[in-house]
């Protein structure tokens, strides 16, 4: 089982703003959580891995943007903040073998707790998106234990959640998600 270690991209450095956000909202955005397993996945011999934007100022929570509380960058120094809809919110690239995928990354406290792990903001219209998601991984926040499935059609046309909220969101069945090790192998075989 793969456990990524959770590393902070700004280091201790805190904005004023950091604070005045609550410790709720804070969590909700994850994004060291993002950089941490972009870091873990560049020792692992993939040709590059890389965030599109690692400098978001926003990301989507629960259907509204907050700002990011890793982030001290004003918004007009990120190259994709002036444009905040999901399309553009593929958190990790990973081009291997001349094969790019785009990956999206929830992580929550005790996400395999729950026998479906909601993935909100990506639905089956990702084809006409500038930026389809490939892979969905999921990240323990108490032990930052990892896992991967394959964002595919059948997942996603089989979900409650797709008439129900229009297909803005779905839920994919804990039994799909797969370990990290496996899908590194995966990748490393195409």
């Amino acid at each position: 089982m793969t456990i990524i270690a959770h590393l902070s991209p700004n280091g201790e450095r805190k904005d004023s703003s950091y604070y005045l956000e609550s410790f709720e909202a804070r969590l909700a955005c994850g994004n060291s959580w993002e950089y941490s397993l972009t870091e873990y996945l560049n020792t692992q011999g993939l040709d590059k891995v890389y965030q599109p934007d690692q400098y978001m100022t926003h990301r989507a929570v629960y259907g509204s943007y907050r700002p990011d509380p890793d982030n001290w960058r004003s918004r007009n120094q990120s190259k994709l903040a002036q444009d905040l809809y999901p399309k553009y919110q593929r958190d990790i690239r990973v081009i291997h073998k001349g094969a790019g995928y785009n990956l999206e990354v929830k992580s929550k406290s005790g996400i395999f707790e729950n026998h479906n792990i909601l993935v909100g903001g990506i639905a089956t219209r990702w084809e006409r998106y500038r930026f389809p998601v490939h892979f969905v991984v999921a990240i323990d926040r108490n032990t930052g234990k990892t896992r991967v499935t394959e964002a595919d059609r059948l997942t996603r046309e089989t979900s409650w959640l797709r008439v129900k909220y229009k297909e803005l969101s779905y839920a994919v069945p804990r039994h799909l998600f797969r370990p990290l090790d496996t899908w590194l192998d995966f990748l490393k075989s195409q």
